[in-house]
């Protein structure tokens, strides 16, 4: 993981609990479909920083302008790097720990950023980036210490509070996630990067109600933007709203019909819905884009079952297990002897 890499490769997880309906005709029928973890992709927009002696670090736009998508751009982490402008007392060190963050030389970055320090203690740019490659590192604690450093300095930088908000968000301390990216709010109020993890935050505390009214915001200033109909149809399913979920998460898919997770998710909410055809169709779609997929693979074969197709659902439920599938060799060995 690269130090500029803006967290994408950072996943923030919204389950969607949902349990697979029984009594249909035909061989037993399985009791429970396995929960299925969403990964949310960040769609953001450009943030201007001040002038002065300080770094200008941008809020890196996840997509092509106008074209809010589920996906970030292949060439993310250069992307990041480019737009860095380094300026004052040690660049020159913050400049190398970043190029050596970016090529996975971690330690040797925080060497770099801590030598900047040295040469201006009071730098905050430097905390910030020593903290980012102490989180990637998983010294979270380390992270913490600098993050809160680089803020105490220079609390006017949105940045600074976004990166820890994401890292609060991994190490599951939602409270001070959502602090952080209302801070962020406050300081970069058109950043739907930080509405968006804010939802999820929200969400991973069990307030899907205040997470949809969040992805409402960002849907209000740019209606096309699909992580958050993607991000509003998780937390419609996960309240049992499965008509409701269909619809965001279809919306979702027309804007962008290569996000496997969102077919994956569609087909649980149509499963629940007893549109178990359709349910089987969007696995299928999963598959097909992603196809180590265990998840999509293990509820098709219920959606399969429930149209009579054992032998299929057997052979799915079989392929989940090759794939390294936790509970789908129990399923396996109770229904397909």
């Amino acid at each position: 993981m690269k130090l500029i890499n803006s967290v994408i490769s950072v996943c923030f997880l919204v389950l969607v609990l949902l349990s697979a309906c029984s009594g249909s005709k035909g061989k037993q029928q399985a009791t429970s479909a396995d929960s299925l973890a969403m990964a949310q992709q960040p769609d953001t927009t450009t943030v201007k920083q001040e002038e002065g002696g300080f770094d200008r670090i941008p809020l890196q736009p996840g997509i092509e302008s106008g074209k809010p998508s589920l996906k970030s751009p292949e060439n993310k982490d250069a992307q990041m790097f480019e737009a860095i402008v380094f300026k004052g007392k040690g660049a020159e060190e913050r400049r190398k720990g970043v190029s050596l963050a970016a090529a996975g030389d971690l330690q040797g970055a925080i060497r770099e950023f801590t030598k900047s320090i040295e040469i201006h203690e009071r730098n905050p740019d430097a905390y910030f980036y020593r903290g980012k490659a102490k989180w990637e590192l998983k010294d979270y604690a380390g992270a913490d210490q600098d993050f809160s450093k680089a803020i105490e300095i220079r609390p006017s930088q949105a940045p600074y509070f976004y990166y820890r908000g994401q890292m609060y968000n991994e190490i599951k301390q939602y409270a001070a996630a959502i602090a952080d990216f209302d801070s962020t709010i406050v300081r970069a109020p058109h950043f739907t990067d930080a509405f968006n993890f804010k939802g999820v935050a929200l969400a991973n505390t069990g307030k899907h109600e205040d997470a949809i009214a969040i992805y409402n915001q960002v849907i209000d200033k740019v209606p096309d933007h699909a992580l958050a109909w993607f991000n509003k149809g998780t937390s419609l399913a996960a309240l049992k709203r499965f008509a409701e979920a269909d619809q965001a998460l279809t919306r979702a898919l027309e804007l962008d019909p290569g996000y496997s997770q969102a077919y994956t998710n569609r087909g649980n909410c149509r499963f629940m819905l007893e549109r178990f055809t359709d349910a089987a169709d969007d696995y299928t779609q999963a598959i097909t884009l992603q196809p180590g997929n265990t998840d999509a693979y293990y509820n098709r074969a219920f959606a399969y079952q429930r149209t009579g197709k054992q032998q299929e659902a057997c052979e799915d439920w079989k392929k989940a297990v090759s794939l390294g599938h936790k509970t789908a060799g129990q399923v396996l060995a109770k229904y397909c002897n």
